[in-house]
């Protein structure tokens, strides 16, 4: 494998214009693919990322990651590492790494077959920065067409300016299903009005399954309110078919096997994300708790 395309990369850090282009996204359009590819900059999220610069794939990741972005709690994106796409990522000892994101899989290295497309995505949006350092408004020149400023590919090769129009943003969709005997058995439970269970879903950090292309591991954790005591630990990743929707669409459903299992309806579920409460409150209708969001909650957060 040879290493054009982090020699690519490092060019791009070399300019010093990370920062400078934090507020710009614009679009990249080779002949060959079905969809264009969108490219962004993120400031690093930890100790060893100084930057990452994300070449996101196609409208609909694009509209998900502007609404995730907006309102963390929007869709089924706990983090922009979880949209389809390929990321440059500049660390702070000033070396640069390639990868391809799946949503619900550990990232991995580019794939031979990738490198080409990948190559032009980096190539076009480094000569795109070393236009931009002298001209502060090249990104915006398409704003009043209501147009992404993009760079396109012809059939013959050539790349060229273009206005790239703005697709709508289809309608968001979450189906949350309730099983009808689960609710019904539920409801004949005693009520424990004085017990309360803080309940969240997260990413478990370097958790994954063991398989060729191994996926992240979710940690669906619950904890007694009143002593800390783990009740709920179910250690879950994402179907090939139904995805990240299908598994916070399913976590409903998984608390009331939990309820049952345990022979009691809780008085009150605390929660932390606005997304899990938007997911578990379809529940609420079948059973009497309450369902409370908070900034925080000290011990759940600890609870490993």
């Amino acid at each position: 494998m040879d290493a054009e395309l982090e020699s690519i990369g490092a060019k791009m850090n070399a300019l010093g214009l990370w920062q400078k282009l934090l507020s710009h996204t614009w679009a990249i359009r080779p002949a060959k693919t079905v969809l264009p590819y969108f490219c962004t900059v993120m400031a690093g999220d930890n100790a060893r990322v100084a930057w990452r610069f994300l070449m996101l794939e196609g409208w609909q990741t694009l509209h998900d990651f502007v609404h995730t972005r907006a309102d963390r709690w929007y869709g089924f994106y706990s983090t922009p590492m979880e949209l389809p796409h390929f990321e440059l990522v500049v660390t702070r000892a000033d070396g640069v790494k390639l990868f391809r994101h799946d949503p619900g899989y550990v990232p991995r290295e580019l794939k031979e077959t990738e490198r080409p497309l990948v190559r032009k995505l980096l190539w076009e949006s480094y000569g795109l920065m070393m236009r931009a350092e002298g001209d502060e408004r090249l990104f915006l020149r398409y704003a009043d067409e209501q147009a992404m400023f993009a760079r396109a590919e012809s059939a013959a090769g050539g790349w060229s300016d273009a206005p790239l129009a703005i697709a709508p943003a289809p309608p968001h969709v979450e189906k949350i299903s309730i099983a009808k005997a689960d609710a019904a058995a539920a409801k004949d439970l005693p009520f424990a009005r004085e017990e309360a269970i803080e309940l969240d879903l997260r990413i478990l950090p370097g958790v994954m399954t063991r398989e060729a292309r191994p996926r992240l591991c979710y940690g669906f954790i619950g904890i007694d309110a009143a002593t800390g005591e783990k009740i709920i630990f179910d250690r879950l990743s994402v179907h090939p078919e139904e995805g990240l929707k299908g598994l916070w669409q399913g976590l409903a459903e998984r608390l009331l096997k939990h309820i049952l299992a345990r022979g009691r309806v809780p008085g009150e579920v605390k929660l932390v994300s606005g997304r899990l409460f938007r997911m578990l409150r379809p529940l609420t209708l079948h059973l009497p708790f309450k369902l409370s969001l908070h900034d925080s909650l000290p011990r759940l957060a600890a609870a490993q």
